[in-house]
């Protein structure tokens, strides 16, 4: 139950062979580089490969290439195939040979000069896009635009807009200063409107007037493009003759995109994958430290790998030296979880929560099977159960080459399903109440009732004390591993004092109230009442030990007798499982029930029966099996891991072939 063994491994490489050495760990996936600490004494210079501006600088290049062409790329296989690891499958030689048949750099000029002139196409039919705007709220103005936008020796225009109400004291003031040296335009509009258009006209002597007239009456100038000097229609006409280039120009420019996209895109993934990994590769290397010939490493190994680890490196046997340890107490170790094949699909639940820390318990295989219970009891139906089941095995089926934690996270509902199975035959739920809602069902009657034990909603107080005493069971169970765990690490006040005590005191607790309800027989009275006051004496003593003071350590002990509520909330929490089990089936009751009534409808009732049918339980499958997962992983995260686990470890994350792209397949190991 523990996290596997990891070695700490220090290299020792001749440089000559650091390329090989750092090729062949990557290609293992079983060692993690870690970084020397600034105070350690043997730091050396940081070491920085000859390739890695190259890699880099190409590995920039390739997410631009991929950031403009995609768009434009019909992808044969879908994103969610893609997701799920369906990629084309390259070597690293195939890459390589890739990159040395193509110019990154040249392609990336070729598509950028495309990139920009379609930028700047797109920027000027935006500026035409708001120079038309413009020019409609102008089409009855009378004049050359060039007096507005650039003038003439003499005379300046100017437009702009001012309230309504300001339009006639701004015309006979305009008239009144400027005399014959200017001219007034208002284009014409609606009574209503609350701004006005208008132009002012005149000699240049006179334009400082001007502009205080205008300041007086809050006019708000509007800006010509000085391109603009004919009339508004003919600069109309222009303007629709230059988007019509412009579009022509933008689609050419686009099925270039489109092209250099069905062309180029697969080789670039690859590509950006290849230089991805060298980009790893090298920047573990700036992990280590050197001398003048040698580069040192360090990291971890799993001891299950070293086997492999020394088969790939044993061709480079006379330039490199391992030297493998124990983690020290001040070693930041990373978990390495290896689980048995049976319990993998719920690995991903341990991870959702927080990897074990490197020594400690590993909860996955003790959560598995409460897990695959209470979900079954949560969800409680057998037809919702084979829906899941059918769905996700056709999913597996669909997706061959999924990532693992896609297929554990997969598999664990296919288990999932299996429980809702067993726990909906065996309580005689299938789709609801549908076997015996409708008549052309009733063949199935006598097998589904000789199935079933136990009815929730006939019996719903024997389900609960069900739910009740499996929430007993997982807390003590809960309780059982951190008295083991104590005991492993040796901390046997712990084990007995804290744990011991508590797990005495409630299975008396537990025994006592089972003979005061008449479960249990009165003999068993005397051993129930010996328990119960053995571990509440254990708790009053041991509960207090690190207060100072007889008085303060009693008080405390005392006092932690209180903890015995917590418990008690804690197994009353296990009565969500009666609950979503009977929302379940209420659903799906309400659903046929629905769908009676529909039927009675003439002519088209047995469509809309059908219709409420398969989507209400499609809806309600959804509903419920989220909210069983949910509350069924509640029960772990917060009941059952409180007990003795507390998560917080690193994950090992081994130097590999990370890609996004296309998979990398690894060399054999001669």
């Amino acid at each position: 139950m523990a996290v596997a063994k990891i070695a700490k491994a220090e290299f020792y490489i001749h440089k000559s062979d650091v390329d090989g050495v750092l090729s062949a760990l990557q290609n293992t996936g079983s060692y993690e580089v870690v970084p020397f600490s600034s105070d350690d004494e043997s730091e050396g210079p940081v070491i920085t490969h000859p390739d890695f501006s190259r890699v880099d600088f190409l590995l920039g290049e390739t997410r631009f290439l991929l950031r403009f062409l995609e768009p434009h790329f019909v992808d044969p296989i879908s994103g969610m195939a893609r997701s799920m690891g369906e990629k084309e499958v390259f070597s690293l030689h195939q890459t390589r040979d890739l990159d040395s048949r193509t110019d990154i750099p040249a392609l990336a000029e070729d598509i950028r000069k495309l990139e920009r002139r379609l930028m700047e196409i797109r920027s000027e039919s935006s500026q035409i896009d708001s120079t038309e705007i413009l020019l409609l709220s102008l089409k009855n103005f009378p004049y050359p635009l060039e007096l507005l936008s650039t003038g003439t020796e003499h005379v300046r225009g100017i437009l702009g807009t001012i309230p309504a109400e300001q339009v006639e004291p701004w015309r006979r003031g305009a008239e009144s200063l400027l005399g014959t040296m200017g001219e007034v335009y208002v284009a014409p509009g609606a009574e209503k409107e609350k701004e006005r258009t208008v132009a002012l006209f005149f000699d240049e002597a006179v334009s400082q007037k001007a502009s205080e007239l205008n300041a007086r009456h809050s006019f708000n100038r509007i800006e010509i493009p000085p391109g603009l000097q004919s009339g508004v229609s003919d600069e109309l006409a222009l303007l629709g003759k230059r988007r019509i280039a412009l579009a022509a120009e933008e689609k050419e420019i686009l099925g270039k995109s489109a092209e250099a996209a069905a062309l180029w895109v697969p080789t670039v993934r690859a590509l950006s994958d290849y230089y991805s990994v060298l980009r790893d590769r090298y920047s573990a290397l700036g992990s280590g430290n050197a001398t003048d010939q040698v580069v040192m490493l360090r990291g971890w190994i799993p001891e299950s790998a070293l086997p492999e680890v020394q088969k790939a490196l044993s061709v480079h046997d006379s330039s490199i030296e391992l030297v493998l340890s124990e983690p020290g107490p001040d070693d930041n170790v990373p978990s390495f979880i290896v689980n048995p094949p049976w319990c993998l699909p719920f690995e991903n639940l341990t991870r959702l929560y927080g990897a074990p820390k490197y020594g400690e318990i590993d909860p996955t295989p003790l959560l598995a099977p409460f897990f695959f219970i209470f979900f079954g009891m949560c969800l409680g139906d057998a037809g919702y159960g084979l829906i899941m089941i059918g769905f996700f095995v056709w999913f597996l089926r669909k997706f061959k080459r999924m990532p693992t934690s896609f297929r554990g996270f997969f598999n664990l509902f296919v288990l999932s399903g299996v429980s809702t199975v067993v726990v909906g035959a065996l309580t005689g739920s299938w789709f609801g109440d549908l076997v015996d809602a409708f008549g052309i069902f009733s063949f199935l009657r006598p097998l589904k009732n000789s199935l079933i034990i136990l009815n929730p909603m006939e019996d719903p107080m024997t389900f609960l004390g069900l739910s009740l005493a499996l929430g007993v069971v997982q807390l003590l169970f809960g309780l059982g591993i951190a008295f083991y765990d104590a005991l492993r690490k040796k901390n046997y006040m712990g084990a007995f004092a804290d744990t011991g005590g508590w797990i005495v005191f409630l299975v008396g607790l537990l025994l006592w109230g089972g003979c005061a309800g008449g479960f249990l027989s009165t003999g068993t009275e005397p051993l129930a009442k010996t328990l119960t006051i053995a571990g509440a004496v254990i708790l009053l003593a041991t509960q207090g030990r690190e207060k100072t003071g007889f008085l303060s350590k009693a008080v405390s002990g005392l006092l932690s007798l209180y903890g015995v509520t917590s418990y008690l909330g804690d197994v009353l929490s296990y009565s969500r499982l009666l609950a979503l089990g009977l929302a379940t089936s209420a659903v799906g009751v309400i659903i046929n029930m629905l769908a009676g009534l529909a039927g009675d409808i003439p002519f088209i009732g047995w469509i809309l029966a059908l219709l409420l049918i398969i989507g209400g339980h499609i809806f309600s499958i959804a509903v419920n099996v989220l909210g069983a997962f949910v509350h069924s992983l509640r029960l772990q995260y917060v009941e059952f891991f409180s007990k003795f686990y507390t998560g917080g470890g690193r994950v090992f994350a081994p130097l590999t072939y990370k890609t996004s792209y296309v998979s990398i397949k690894k060399e054999p190991v001669e």
